[in-house]
């Protein structure tokens, strides 16, 4: 009589154990943002600057599902280019610039590379470790003189077993964001954009 109790126990530690795995052989459409918080300033004094985000990534698939597998595939069908532009224009109006959409008119075009997006995991110690990276190459030229920078943005995770999708999207937008957020607190580039 005693062991229908442990019985049922140990059936529902199993079927949640292979709950959790299998979330890990699903492919993931992951549903992503870019949020920087940036302080605001009038640094920009009105000056127009048009941007452009061009996706130079060299696969469309963010990552695998799992722990130091190759499960799953991670990808998703959103627009980066116009999710990244959409939230550095609305920094830079933060800071005091009249931030449009390059659309292939002439004048000051910051022009911004989303080189890379990374989901990675491995174990380390019997733990698991989930890794976002995002890294975007900024440049502009004007008046001779050209500048170019490399921000990014990195999260690192211990687990315990494979992440759900919401934690692999809160770590990817977290690496985009701090990436995004290094370009707009700049003060180097801030100055260049606004002289």
């Amino acid at each position: 009589m005693h062991r229908r109790p442990q019985f049922t126990l140990l059936f529902s530690i199993l079927v949640s154990a292979a709950f959790t795995t299998g979330c890990a052989w699903i492919p993931q459409n992951a549903r992503l943002k870019v949020t920087p918080k940036v302080a605001p300033s009038e640094q920009g004094r009105g000056v127009t600057i048009a941007v452009e985000v061009l996706d130079r990534r060299m696969t469309t698939m963010i990552g695998r599902r799992g722990m130091d597998s190759e499960n799953a595939a991670i990808t998703t069908k959103q627009n980066l280019s116009v999710l990244l532009r959409d939230a550095l224009i609305a920094g830079f109006a933060k800071k005091g610039f009249h931030a449009i959409p390059h659309e292939g008119e002439p004048g000051r075009v910051l022009t911004v590379e989303f080189s890379k997006l990374d989901y990675t995991t491995d174990l380390d110690f019997w733990k698991g470790v989930v890794m976002t990276e995002a890294v975007l190459n900024a440049s502009m030229s004007k008046n001779g003189v050209r500048f170019e920078q490399i921000y990014s943005g990195q999260r690192k995770e211990k687990t315990i077993e494979a992440p759900r999708a919401r934690t692999n999207e809160r770590l990817l937008n977290e690496a985009m964001t701090q990436a995004a957020k290094s370009l707009l607190e700049d003060p180097h580039l801030l100055r260049f954009l606004a002289e």
